[in-house]
């Protein structure tokens, strides 16, 4: 069906975290280790116990540092232990241009179910792994790298549960950490520019807040739409979920990689307005979307079946007006106005850097300048008018700076991330 998004099926390979936690897009990616640690699954060795494969800590006392898990043979090279899959995801969400390195381990004998729209149900004893580093030059991942943090998500019996292990300077261990931290950073982007960032490290309520309360704590990318992608496991390019049906660990077949859903990467070559709806899915719908999430109430739902063509054009804000921007909405009266970025709320809110108004309002202390031009290449290329536009901006005074407008002394980074400003 022809749409301002275009058909859903037009697209090339990969999706985001199995995630997440699996968790999010961008110039963020790393180099995995090109080994096929899930071949213990496929074995029946057991990885469960042992030094020499994954050891699982007690349900409520995780250990103190993460090497204790075993769930690495080389932790400070990312290698991962026997039964350790790597994968990752079409659609990454932003951090700060952090490279991140994702895993999986399932304990022997037990089956993901397998959906082919909705997040899989992992079992219990699943880890999802997920560490963050900044490459010492993006443009040659040879010169090396500086990890940052190591994120576990383990399915424990009451539900997920994220456990934070911060790396040390000298990059020989990770401790656990609750309370989140800053880590003076200093990188040299893909452009050849050098940058410095106060990396942020979540607290443990931080990873909640996108993932949902203790109950209802999720996975964010362990679903079809982001993993339906290739990755390199020793022998070449192979699908992610053909390998993983392969190794025996779903509990029905995957239907045909030919009719399959998935996300195209937003940076590809795919049409702009397939490439925007994985890049809203993969940085926004994990609060902007129906249901319980934490702006459900906004109205503004960036989810992939909210952003079909089918649905409203309210759903992915344009022509809406904000519910509850908190302040935040820069002087603007409209969530997005086709054709014009400028007057839209959406780039206000993704060019500032103001924790009242930026958006993700975790998660980002810089501005992702790749998201930034591909919402407004999009938005510029919409066609239609809204009711009563904002004003016209003088050209000849250039665009307004994204924090212009913007009360900085109402709303806040916990209302930004329940309604997100919408």
């Amino acid at each position: 069906m022809a749409s301002t998004f275009g058909a859903e099926r037009r697209c090339g390979l990969l999706i985001l975290a199995l995630a997440a936690a699996l968790s999010g897009c961008s110039s963020s990616k790393g180099a995995h280790p090109a080994t096929d640690a899930g071949s213990a699954a496929d074995s029946g060795t057991d990885t469960d116990s042992g030094t020499s494969g994954v050891t699982p800590a007690p349900e409520g006392q995780p250990y103190p540092t993460l090497d204790q898990w075993h769930l690495f043979v080389d932790a400070v090279k990312q290698e991962p232990n026997e039964g350790v899959i790597p994968y990752d995801v079409l659609a990454q969400l932003f951090a700060d241009y952090a490279a991140k390195y994702r895993f999986l381990y399932v304990p022997k004998g037990e089956k993901i179910g397998y959906s082919e729209k909705d997040t899989w149900r992992f079992p219990v004893g699943t880890i999802l792994v997920k560490t963050f580093a900044y490459l010492a030059d993006a443009r040659d991942p040879s010169k090396g790298q500086r990890l940052l943090e190591t994120r576990l998500f383990v399915h424990e019996s009451g539900g997920w549960v994220p456990h934070t292990y911060v790396w040390n300077d000298a990059q020989t261990e990770a401790t656990r950490t609750t309370g989140g931290t800053a880590i003076d950073s200093t990188f040299i982007d893909s452009s050849g520019t050098t940058r410095t960032n106060g990396y942020v490290v979540p607290s443990l309520s931080d990873c909640r807040s996108c993932h949902g309360k203790l109950g209802q704590t999720d996975t964010l990318g362990g679903r079809t739409l982001q993993l339906d992608r290739d990755h390199d496991y020793g022998n070449g390019p192979e699908n992610q979920i053909d390998h993983l049906a392969k190794l025996g660990l779903f509990d029905v077949a995957p239907a045909p990689a030919d009719q399959r859903v998935h996300l195209v990467d937003p940076f590809g070559t795919a049409p702009i307005d397939q490439r925007v709806r994985s890049y809203l899915m993969g940085n926004c719908a994990h609060c902007h979307q129906p249901g319980t999430s934490q702006a459900t109430s906004s109205g503004f739902w960036l989810d992939y079946a909210s952003t079909d063509p089918a649905e409203s054009p309210l759903y992915v804000g344009i022509c809406k007006q904000p519910t509850s921007a908190g302040g935040a909405t820069c002087g603007r009266q409209f969530d997005v106005v086709p054709g014009h970025p400028e007057q839209s709320i959406l780039m206000c809110r993704l060019e500032s850097t103001l924790a009242k108004v930026r958006m993700p309002p975790l998660g980002r202390n810089l501005v992702h300048a790749e998201g930034v031009a591909l919402v407004r290449d999009w938005i510029s290329g919409l066609s239609g008018r809204c009711g009563a536009e904002s004003p016209p901006v003088d050209a000849g005074a250039g665009p307004p700076s994204p924090d212009a407008g913007a009360d900085a002394s109402t709303g806040s980074v916990e209302a930004g991330a329940g309604d997100a400003g919408h």
